[in-house]
């Protein structure tokens, strides 16, 4: 036995052989002793620390409320293997995961440390939150060893409910919803209170996050309540102020499912919430996902846009719109996203999740092929107005002008001009005027913005239409965690860089260091972001003209225009 460090109770090395050792640590933490288990990265050891409950089991009675602190054990607690993912469709739980099996018991977290992090020499932390539109994902899908190997850095991946028992909102005290988003916030305040013992800074705190994941991370900015628990943000891909932030529908949503489960009739004029809801409780898990996978969901939300199960303004965790907050700069929850360090980006083409999300039931619906091209009339007669009621109350001039300003005569150039549409729309232009909010002149409480736009495309990515060009919506996550994306040098080199932005950031608020690219900070003015390829370099205002359509263009157009609202 082997004493490294007061918290350490035990570290114990197995071997079968020199090149295949296995060591495990157990550290004593305020929850109580948990055994880690060490795995190679790069030749170093990363230690990771699996499975571990940071609240009680949400099930039966604690279904559809917020979560529980799980509070203490006593015997050493196993944390050498992956736990199970969250309920969700069997098709979204990745066949490499050691642990594929899903279940309501899934809130855990996972943490992963350089060899050498003690309570003696603290290392900075990043919590990631993984994306997959609040109906899908698992933390042990993102392996963090190269993040805590080359960036020193301490990496928590934490699970959440997700769908319906995430997420589901009568819009009254019955379920005012946004239970994973309580789940998220129960393991960020649990990584406060324990992290110390892993060697961890629990003052250097960075949340991150990716798609639903990154909406996640801005909302819990945007929340003042939150002071103390981290101090910067990375968001990718998912502003807060994104029309798939947040559900309007979910009073709706909520009685859908309770038809669909028998929980109430089709023709009951009014609902009782409570009784809907307790009647949630007591249906099997395999039920309540039967339900989440095959609700219709056309009568509430238009080719995922927005999501279905999604956070609301409940008036505790979420008290307003983050738009709202953000334009009000005086507002508590305003100051508190300034206090933070903040960076924000995107991939150059997100509009790729029109294709995974809502293509196949508008190919059903109007009768095309996406694989080659999508077609104009689908631009200006159905997502022009569905962007339009979504964005600005189905205003009918808004719905014309971005029929206008995407179309073309050209069908490789329309098709590419829709992605262009949902990418501009829904994720690059509410990231500038969130950047903008962060960094405006005199207002920024000192911290620092940070923009950047991942734009490398590999010969990796999923099946896109011929016609389909740039970095599709996710496609970075491979350039920062172990998903061996990297296939060649210039990949491998990017990959390093990326990695080093990242953690730089946790560490210091800026992403700079010696041997990179120099990255500079973001301002309204000048609107420099960093440019993630091959070569990476900074550049101005990204597609400038198409997010000023958005952010100025737009609005300009509904305060002088009469509210004739789409048929």
């Amino acid at each position: 036995m082997t004493v490294c460090a007061p918290v350490v109770l035990v570290l114990m090395a197995v071997c079968a052989s020199v090149a295949n050792c296995a060591s495990y640590k157990t550290i004593r933490t305020p929850s109580g002793p948990v055994k880690g288990i060490s795995v190679q990265n790069r030749d170093q050891l990363v230690y990771q620390y699996r499975n571990i409950p940071y609240a009680k089991p949400p099930v039966g009675d604690l279904r559809l409320r917020k979560p529980v602190p799980f509070g203490g054990w006593t015997n050493v607690l196993d944390a050498t293997s992956f736990g199970p993912s969250c309920i969700q469709d069997r098709k979204y739980v990745s066949a490499t995961l050691q642990n594929r099996e899903m279940s309501e018991d899934c809130l855990q977290l996972n943490v992963y440390t350089p060899s050498n992090a003690s309570p003696t020499n603290k290392k900075s932390v990043m919590i990631w939150i993984h994306g997959g539109g609040y109906v899908a994902g698992q933390a042990t899908l993102y392996d963090a060893s190269p993040l805590a190997n080359i960036g020193d850095v301490i990496v928590v991946t934490v699970n959440y409910r997700l769908g319906l028992l995430g997420f589901l909102s009568t819009m009254d005290d019955s379920s005012l919803g946004n239970y994973g988003l309580w789940d998220q916030l129960l393991a960020i305040q649990w990584v406060k209170q324990n992290i110390a013992a892993f060697g961890g800074d629990s003052d250097s705190v960075t949340l991150f996050g990716e798609s639903a994941g990154s909406m996640s991370v801005a909302l819990h900015a945007l929340n003042p309540q939150n002071q103390g628990l981290f101090q910067r943000v990375i968001g990718e891909s998912g502003p807060a102020n994104s029309v798939l932030a947040l559900s309007l529908e979910a009073k709706n949503i909520s009685r859908g499912y309770g038809i669909f489960l028998t929980c109430i009739h089709a023709n009951d004029i009014s609902v009782d919430s409570a009784g809907l809801v307790q009647c949630l409780r007591e249906k099997p898990a395999s039920e309540i996902l039967r339900a989440q996978m095959n609700l219709d969901v056309k009568k509430y939300t238009k080719y995922n846009i927005p999501l279905k199960d999604a956070p609301v303004v409940d008036g505790d965790l979420i008290k307003s719109f983050p738009e709202d907050v953000m334009a009000n700069i005086s507002s508590a929850g305003s100051n508190f996203f300034r206090s933070l360090d903040a960076m924000f980006g995107n991939t150059d083409a997100e509009g790729s999740l029109l294709i995974d999300l809502g293509i196949e039931s508008l190919e059903a619906e109007y009768n095309f092929n996406a694989s080659l091209f999508i077609p104009t009339r689908i631009l200006c007669d159905v997502l022009s107005p569905v962007f339009s009621k979504d964005f600005f109350n189905g205003n009918k001039a808004v719905a014309v002008a971005i029929c206008q300003r995407y179309r073309s005569n050209n069908i490789v150039e329309q098709s590419r001009n829709v992605i262009n549409m949902y990418t501009d729309g829904v994720m690059v232009a509410p990231t500038v005027s969130t950047l903008n909010c962060h960094s405006s002149p005199g207002l920024t409480m000192g911290r620092n913005t940070y923009q950047f736009m991942f734009t490398k495309v590999t010969k990796t990515m999923d099946n896109r239409p011929s016609w389909f060009v740039g970095a599709g919506h996710g496609l970075e996550l491979r350039y920062l965690f172990k998903f061996d994306g990297a296939t060649n040098n210039v990949d491998r080199l990017l990959s390093l860089i990326m990695t080093t932005y990242w953690t730089n950031f946790a560490k210091n608020g800026s992403p700079n260091g010696p041997g990179l690219p120099y990255w500079p900070r973001y301002d309204p003015i000048g609107g420099l972001y960093q440019r993630l390829d091959s070569n990476i370099s900074p550049e101005y205002h990204v597609t400038l003209d198409r997010v000023q359509f958005w952010n100025q263009y737009l609005p300009s157009l509904v305060k002088n225009t009469p509210n004739v609202v789409v048929g």
